[in-house]
């Protein structure tokens, strides 16, 4: 067998082909935090919001993961985020309002040890106000 100028070809395509590069590689460290390897959960984890929209489900998956482990504000407000905007999931304004209030809980319990910013914790005040008025309008 010999080396064809269509195999090449096709090699080379192969090789501009970014999204199934990157897809290729998405589904490896999927695997790779499924067998427990906490940096690649992280490294998924931290793909949102600038991955494309299709693999939202997949960064969404690991980000609610992480934040039931209560560990981190910054994912449990990306889980809020995430939620707010429907993103790798429905659009749950009720379950995102928990999640900045964890996040904010956390904030406060974390005090000087916290990764928030002061203008970090306005926002998630903003946040958690901005959902309740959605969510019981007659009560704000």
């Amino acid at each position: 067998m010999g080396f064809s100028l269509i195999d090449a070809k096709e090699k080379f395509l192969k090789l501009l082909d970014f999204s199934a590069r990157r897809e290729a590689k998405y589904c490896a460290w999927e695997k790779q935090a499924q067998a427990g390897d906490l940096e690649t959960i992280y490294r998924l984890i931290a793909l949102y919001p600038t991955v494309d929209e299709k693999f939202y489900p997949l960064v969404f998956k690991w980000t609610l993961d992480q934040a039931y482990k209560g560990e981190d504000c910054r994912i449990l407000r990306q889980a809020a985020q995430m939620l707010e905007n429907g993103h790798g999931t429905a659009p749950d304004a009720q379950q995102a309002l928990t999640w900045y209030e964890r996040a904010l809980s956390l904030h406060i319990m974390q005090g000087a040890n916290s990764p928030f910013s002061l203008e970090e914790e306005n926002d998630l005040q903003q946040s958690i106000q901005q959902l309740r008025r959605q969510i019981c309008p007659e009560e704000n």
